[in-house]
């Protein structure tokens, strides 16, 4: 970017180069494959630069052959290394240290920063999540309302593309979903957004008897979110001698008694 900030002409075509990565169906379907759905997502990998690697390792003698063991022969101390990790994790200051690095203010075009912070966040979460678990329903909430990715969504249902595509080509191939791929068919229909064929699956499953409890919240959520906050009220309620009061739950009554006007169970 210049001094009167206009974009430099060297900036837009990296910008236009990194795109064309996603547009093209050879290298598209390449890096969607392995969870990189936007080019802004790219950015999102950065840990540290030149400069940080130096003062990390400042004074540390090299690997070589002759010295196999510099790093000791030590278990792995798991807690030390989550330590250090979490310092390039974090979403506020990881971004800023992206967007204050000289060799990425060389190298990354400034037309791909608008919506960078939320794939950091994204980043961030899924670490955590790794780490120390989550409340599922509330990452769910944060990627299905706040992205538009498809490979978060996946992973918090126990899904991934390789098995929704399998899951898929069964279901082509029967009248009634089998039990086995109805979770990776409802985690699909959530990757979509496809709302309407959420409820579409899960109340077949309801009709079966096979609905688990965490597919009766996803409903009650996806409920929420169609404006069919009665069809809610009343499926909680009809299957209010199953649901234990926790966090997580009192999160999900919370959430959509603020967000739809529903009412939770007293």
């Amino acid at each position: 970017m210049d001094h009167d900030g206009h974009q430099e002409p060297g900036s837009q075509s990296r910008g236009r180069e990194i795109r064309r990565l996603w547009s093209d169906s050879g290298t598209g379907d390449d890096l969607r494959r392995i969870g990189m759905e936007a080019p802004e997502q790219l950015g999102a990998l950065f840990l540290m630069d030149g400069e940080e690697i130096d003062r990390v390792t400042g004074g540390i003698a090299p690997l070589t052959d002759f010295y196999p063991k510099r790093l000791s022969d030590a278990p792995w101390d798991k807690p030390a290394s989550h330590r250090f990790a979490s310092t390039c994790m974090w979403a506020s200051s990881a971004i800023q240290r992206f967007l204050g690095s000289p060799i990425i203010n060389k190298i990354w075009p400034p037309t791909l920063n608008k919506p960078l912070q939320s794939y950091f966040i994204v980043r961030e979460t899924r670490y955590l999540s790794r780490l120390t678990g989550s409340n599922g329903l509330a990452e769910l909430h944060l990627y299905l309302r706040h992205s538009r990715l498809r490979v978060p969504v996946l992973e918090i249902l126990g899904s991934d593309e390789f098995r929704l595509s399998l899951a898929e080509t069964v279901a082509q191939n029967s009248e009634i979903p089998q039990a086995e791929i109805m979770p990776d068919l409802v985690a699909g229909a959530l990757a979509r957004r496809d709302f309407d064929d959420v409820i579409r699956l899960l109340e077949s499953e309801k009709k079966l008897g096979a609905l688990e409890l965490n597919d009766l919240f996803i409903l009650t959520y996806v409920y929420c979110l169609a404006g069919e906050v009665k069809k809610a009220e009343n499926l909680v309620a009809s299957n209010s001698g199953l649901i234990k009061r926790d966090w997580s739950v009192d999160w999900l009554w919370g959430k959509l008694q603020t967000g739809f006007g529903f009412h939770p169970p007293p």
